[in-house]
């Protein structure tokens, strides 16, 4: 009898299980409850696992009000995997990516764009041109850029129209106003770069879009990132023979912009600056490291080095040595509009972590968790004139089952 019961029972539930997967119907669990299932047997009425849900809520990254660091989720989704973000000086929050059918399903991915002003989100259709969005820039609601692989398509507030990208996978976009577009790509960074034969060296390629074609912008330096604020100044920083560097486009070339030393922390170091911001009160900075080779494991080199920061004060520049993080070369940097900068960095392979410089002094946390319990930040942009700051995250998990991975929209103001 104990044999036959047990028998009964698995194959209950092997009937069960593939009809919780197999569901399409979209549940809120915030505000699922019992009486949604009250006719149903005990195993219906259970709290849903989101593991084959087609949808999912808005959940809170954490603290009573939902906040967690300043920060709050204003979207997510765990079919959603978002990489590109920018903001218009309207307000208008454009997020792009992939999204998977289901996130207990298999991993075939359709084009995802995301336009949003934190309260309600709207899916826009992606252009086909763009089959796989993984950049957005925008200067404003009638100039928008997406990019993907190659492609690239422009948004004039109306209608999608195909236009020529500036070459494979752009690693940073910036749109300063129509017909004045930036992207850089094949670019390098440390990690990787260089091997026990010969010395790291950087390099990347500068492309601007000047309304009839994308060219290759001479700079007097190997341009990491390119920013600035829409309408306003384009500043470039990067390195220039070893040591890092600046520059700025006033219209019609570039132009070199004197720095002071880089602190000398090590014989043969080299130094790189990797990210930018900018603010309305003339405040410029940027982010990036200084390096030297510690070790060296076959073909492969080791480098120890301590983060860089520079900034611009009263027009007066000036670099200093924040107390984290240590050598990371995938740092990014972006004003909080009350003239202080967000810095976001690698804490583990799982987690972002964030460091705020207000007032001079430094704060540093964690990245608020999503639901899965690790966020990785992709992008981070500032609307212009104000200090609503914006992030685009990954989240995943260890745990054994789906939903495996998630995406959201996170905002501090």
């Amino acid at each position: 009898m104990r044999t036959r019961i047990l028998g009964v029972m698995a194959a209950l539930a092997a009937a069960i299980l593939p009809v919780a997967c197999a569901s399409t119907t979209p549940r809120d669990l915030e505000t699922w409850n019992e009486s949604d299932a009250v006719s149903g047997p005990p195993i219906e009425r259970e709290r849903p696992s989101p593991s084959c849900l087609t949808g999912s809520p808005t959940p809170a990254p954490g603290g009573e009000d939902g906040r967690a660091g300043g920060w709050r989720v204003a979207h997510y989704d765990y079919r959603d995997r978002l990489g590109g973000l920018a903001v218009t000086r309207e307000g208008t929050v454009w997020a792009a990516g992939t999204r998977v059918p289901r996130p207990c399903g298999a991993e075939t991915k359709a084009p995802l764009l995301l336009r949003g002003d934190g309260g309600r989100w709207d899916e826009v259709a992606a252009p086909p041109m763009v089959p796989e969005p993984r950049a957005v820039a925008a200067s404003s609601d009638r100039d928008v850029w997406l990019f993907g692989g190659e492609n690239a398509a422009h948004w004039n507030g109306r209608k999608w129209t195909a236009a020529p990208g500036p070459g494979p996978e752009p690693s940073r976009v910036h749109a300063a106003a129509p017909g004045d577009v930036w992207a850089i790509v094949n670019a390098n960074f440390l990690h990787g770069a260089g091997g026990a034969e010969e010395p790291w060296s950087s390099f990347s390629d500068l492309r601007h879009w000047d309304g009839a074609a994308w060219r290759t912008a001479r700079a007097p330096l190997v341009a990491k990132d390119v920013g600035g604020l829409p309408g306003g100044e384009v500043w470039a920083a990067g390195s220039s023979r070893g040591r890092a560097a600046v520059a700025r486009w006033n219209g019609w070339s570039w132009s070199t912009v004197p720095l002071p030393a880089v602190p000398a922390l090590h014989r043969g170091q080299i130094s790189e600056l990797v990210d930018l911001a900018v603010d309305e009160s003339g405040r410029v900075a940027a982010v990036g490291w200084v390096a030297w080779v510690c070790g060296v494991q076959e073909e492969d080199v080791t480098h120890c080095g301590r983060t860089l920061l520079l900034r611009r004060e009263n027009g007066r520049w000036s670099y200093s040595l924040p107390p984290e993080p240590g050598l990371d070369p995938r740092l990014r940097l972006e004003a909080d509009g009350r003239g202080g900068f967000w810095l976001f960095y690698s804490r583990t392979e799982w987690n972002t972590a964030v460091g705020h410089l207000s007032g001079g002094k430094w704060t540093y946390g964690t990245f608020p968790a999503g639901p899965l319990g690790h966020t990785r930040v992709a992008a981070v942009v500032r609307q212009p004139g104000t200090a609503r700051v914006w992030a685009v995250a990954a989240d995943d998990t260890e745990a054994e089952g789906p939903p495996y991975q998630g995406s959201g929209v996170w905002l501090a103001d």
